[in-house]
């Protein structure tokens, strides 16, 4: 098999994508708990994808609450499970009673983005 070089557009664009994460990272407001039963490194993990969702939805990347939800969920999925057993609710107003699996579960806000994550199943 001939393997062909990368192309520079491609790996500039890979920097560029690294690069405003980094800047919204910094930018993005720090999240505010109201409920966590999870690891500190699911926790971290959860902040940091709402953190970029949030930025991302501010500047129009992502058009609803439901695309930011999904990129919350496909991270864990993708991180901390094979199973694809993790749910995810964001927006404004919101209320819920859920089950979950013993610390796995984590209620918090970015500004005025309300996330809700946890795992059943």
């Amino acid at each position: 098999m001939i393997q062909r070089p990368r192309s520079t557009r491609s790996t500039s664009l890979r920097s560029a994508r690294k690069v405003q994460k980094q800047e919204d990272l910094k930018k993005a407001p720090a999240p505010k708990r109201q409920y966590c039963n999870m690891s500190e490194k699911m926790l971290g993990t959860a902040f940091e994808l709402a953190r970029e969702g949030y930025m991302q939805r501010s500047r129009g990347e992502l058009p609803h609450w439901q695309d930011v939800a999904r990129k919350i969920k496909l991270g864990f999925d993708e991180e901390f499970s094979s199973t694809k057993a993790w749910n995810c609710v964001v927006g404004n107003h919101f209320g819920s009673f859920v089950s979950s699996n013993a610390e796995n579960m984590a209620y918090f806000y970015v500004a005025e983005m309300g996330v809700m994550i946890w795992r059943h199943g």
